[in-house]
């Protein structure tokens, strides 16, 4: 390589990573809660160390975010790190030039989000992922029920009818739009399905809405397949979920590349990556299923203890 490219070459490099290590990041918490807690620790295990990180809460409250994006944009950072719902919409509301990095954010495009300036990760793997994943745990159960919302994740279950029937599996998905049609959707899908699954709709999983379907499914020996850890944690057969800690390593790395001046990522929503699987040893003993050895091996989280319902969760990731 002749000199001259050796040198831009070290220039470039040097001048990206000074861009990087000087860099001023200001992270926003939508509320103190562990769940958002572990994406920041993440976030701050994988930037430099001498990244210049200033943390604010929101504390619940979208106004309180609001004044804090606006003093930002009065004395902007390189990049604001959006933790959950409230934090990532006053971003948007108050954040227009400065790039923004959010996670943790249940339905982003029913906000508005990403925005121009803006990339997400997104909460819910794909419909095929997920799939996949429930017909690892229960293989020769295709049969499949599945309750949503049409205006919280209509799109999404069409892509399910699309993904069951590549993988041999038929989609029973029935449309609810109040959290009081949940009991009777139930009970008139348990006898046509072999699995229920439950995915990130708003409508349909409330804290109320959560002990019938755990009594439902294990009164049934129906196998219930989820997205939370706390869900397994209290009776769910299984789960794929998210590691916190993991989408904030990975927000870092989606922050240090926008901060090195790389903006094909701008508006953008990134699919979670290292997705983990969740057992519950207990409930398979219930409903009288036989986990592979290996299976079992490669779940990130198991459950046991005496009884499905044994262990209650601590913090719950329900609704992140």
């Amino acid at each position: 390589m002749p000199p001259i490219f050796i040198i831009l070459s070290l220039f470039l490099f040097t001048g990206l990573s000074g861009i990087a290590y000087a860099a001023e990041i200001a992270v926003l918490n939508s509320a103190g809660l562990p769940y958002y807690e572990q994406a920041i620790i993440g976030f701050k295990a994988e930037i430099p160390a001498a990244t210049s990180v200033r943390e604010y809460n929101l504390n619940g409250q979208l106004a309180e975010g609001r004044q804090i994006a606006k003093s930002l944009r009065a004395s902007p950072p390189d990049l604001i790190f959006a933790v959950g719902l409230k934090a990532a919409i006053a971003a948007k509301l108050e954040i227009f030039d400065t790039p923004v990095v959010f996670c943790m954010v249940l339905n982003p495009e029913a906000h508005g989000l990403p925005a121009p300036n803006m990339t997400g990760i997104g909460v819910r793997p794909s419909a095929e992922t997920q799939l996949a994943a429930l017909r690892s745990v229960v293989p020769n159960r295709n049969r499949v029920g599945v309750l949503y919302d049409e205006e919280q994740s209509g799109d999404f279950v069409r892509q399910a009818h699309r993904a069951a029937k590549q993988q041999g599996l038929e989609l029973f998905a029935v449309a609810v739009r109040r959290q009081e049609e949940i009991p009777n959707a139930v009970r008139a899908l348990l006898p046509k399905i072999d699995a229920l699954w439950l995915i990130q709709d708003q409508t349909v999983i409330s804290e109320s809405a959560i002990p019938f379907f755990l009594e439902s499914t294990l009164d049934a020996k129906m196998p219930l397949f989820t997205f939370s850890l706390s869900l397994v944690q209290q009776g769910a057969l299984g789960a794929l979920v998210l590691d916190p800690w993991t989408v904030g390593q990975q927000a870092a790395h989606i922050a240090l590349a926008r901060l090195s001046g790389q903006h094909a990522s701008n508006g953008s929503l990134q699919t979670p990556e290292r997705l983990q699987l969740a057992l519950n040893l207990n409930s398979a003993e219930h409903l009288d299923l036989v986990l592979p050895p290996e299976l079992i091996r490669m779940a990130g989280h198991l459950f046991g203890g005496p009884g499905a319902l044994a262990q209650q969760p601590g913090d719950s990731d329900v609704i992140p």
